[in-house]
């Protein structure tokens, strides 16, 4: 399964603590690779989603997810996912993703997606 584009964004806005807005765009040729304006390099190891830094991600099936750097995620008040840096999202009615820090993530195309100020 391809990773997805808007999923890694967000994984590396959080990475980031998410304050900078950044692009991610699939590295063509590949399903497997994306690349981030922030110098992140995103690749999918079997079922963990692995960053340039060596920091993974893995999703549970309760929807939690649990990074390698001892970042956790639960749910909290209202839909937001809250983790444990202190950045929070949540889904938007348009199915873009509203940031605790001010931005709004979006999927472009199914290669590209961004975290821009809202």
């Amino acid at each position: 399964m391809p990773l997805n584009v808007l999923e890694v964004t967000i994984f590396a806005m959080v990475l980031a603590g998410g304050n900078e807005p950044l692009v991610c765009t699939r590295q063509q040729g590949t399903e497997e690779m994306v690349l981030c304006s922030n110098k992140q390099v995103v690749t999918l190891d079997g079922d963990r989603i692995t960053f340039k830094d060596g920091t993974s991600v893995v999703k549970f099936p309760d929807g939690t997810l649990a990074f390698s750097n001892g970042i956790r995620s639960h749910w909290g008040s209202a839909g937001w996912v809250q983790f444990s840096n202190r950045v929070a999202v949540r889904r938007n009615p348009d199915n873009s993703f509203k940031t605790s820090t001010g931005l709004i993530c979006r999927g472009l195309s199914e290669d590209k997606a961004n975290c821009q100020k809202a």
